[in-house]
């Protein structure tokens, strides 16, 4: 598609001007007013600035407009404006999928869905990138552009808190699916507490289904001089927490689990059912596909885990995934990123501008 501004002396002029230059097919997006002049501003004349696009996956296109429109009015009365307006209107149902300006906004659409962002967040965002380069008479530069999709990630990430954890939490469940690093992850954050704050730590776990788990664990328990407790049911882990009530953190694993099936689910609200202290860390591997981890983070909504952990940043090239996450789940709370197997270094409080830099390839921009 090719989107092209017109500026012709009268309304008619411009849509002629339109269909000779993009075609019979072509989609008006925006008219205004304009007034140019020459030698210094002087001798002003109005105009009409129309921006359009030769579209041919729409329901509308100038074919549509009457004959006569451009015979019956030569300037902008209220008729001429309405009839304009039309394909405008009837486009605007479509126009999140209909991409233009200039063709650096192209290849950051295409850079963006090859990072795995969700073709609705892509939509969004380009629809509104090229109305910021229409609205800047198209002077903005390709780094100006890329600079500008930046901020505007930024802005719509805002919502998120992307901090670690609090000083209050302490007691602290990590789910999450098979594979995604749990139990390192917990030994890092543990690693980090005891290393830089002098904390008192606890470990527990409620994976009975793998003696390896447990072994991981406690070898991590023995290395960083921590006591380690197996909960076998809802009551050792209620038990356990008034044991441990004096402690800093307690960090409790869990077993990795279909998160698809939803007794999963339900098997992680009848732990915490006698123990509301417990905070639920939901932890995300970030080689997973968006429809995963939206399915996922989902799951857990009615267990309010609205803190997220993401992992294996060093395990992949495409981030899109991780973002559209956030994008769709703004009230989540990131607490930490890792990436990398060494303990307790490969942990760190993220970032959001680190997170897009990521994602569109910039990691000199961090």
């Amino acid at each position: 598609m090719k989107m092209k501004k017109i500026i012709a002396p009268t309304m008619a002029q411009a849509i002629e001007k339109v269909k000779q230059e993009l075609g019979g097919d072509a989609v008006i997006f925006h008219t205004k007013k304009v007034t140019k002049g020459r030698f210094f501003n002087l001798f002003k004349r109005e105009s009409v600035e129309v921006l359009a696009a030769n579209d041919t996956d729409t329901d509308f296109s100038l074919k549509d407009l009457p004959k006569n429109a451009e015979k019956k009015h030569s300037g902008f009365s209220e008729t001429a404006a309405d009839r304009v307006g039309l394909p405008f209107r009837k486009v605007t149902s479509k126009v999140d999928r209909i991409f233009s300006g200039p063709e650096y906004l192209d290849s950051l659409r295409v850079r963006l869905l090859n990072q795995g962002l969700d073709e609705g967040h892509v939509d969004s965002l380009i629809k509104t990138m090229v109305k910021k380069w229409y609205q800047s008479d198209e002077s903005m530069d390709d780094l100006e552009l890329e600079r500008s999709l930046k901020a505007l990630l930024v802005q719509r990430l805002n919502p998120v808190r992307f901090q670690n954890q609090s000083s209050n939490e302490r007691f602290t469940m990590f789910i999450g699916p098979t594979g995604v690093g749990k139990t390192t992850t917990i030994a890092k954050i543990a690693g980090r507490e005891i290393l830089e704050g002098g904390k008192r730590i606890a470990f527990i776990t409620t994976d009975t289904f793998r003696i390896a788990a447990i072994n991981q664990l406690k070898m991590y328990a023995d290395i960083l001089n921590v006591p380690i407790e197996v909960a076998y049911s809802q009551k050792d882990l209620h038990d356990l927490v008034l044991k441990y009530a004096e402690y800093d953190h307690v960090f409790i694993d869990t077993a990795g689990r279909n998160f698809q099936d939803e007794r999963y689910v339900q098997d992680i609200g009848e732990l915490i059912r006698d123990d509301p202290q417990i905070d639920l860390r939901l932890v995300l591997a970030a080689t997973a596909k968006y429809a995963d981890l939206n399915s996922l983070v989902h799951s857990f909504q009615r267990l309010s885990a609205n803190q997220l952990i993401i992992t294996k940043l060093d395990e992949t090239t495409t981030y899109g995934a991780v973002v559209s996450t956030l994008l769709h789940f703004p009230e989540k709370r990131v607490l930490y990123i890792t990436d990398g197997q060494e303990v307790p270094d490969d942990l760190r409080i993220p970032n959001v501008n680190e997170l897009i830099n990521l994602m569109l390839g910039d990691k000199n921009d961090e």
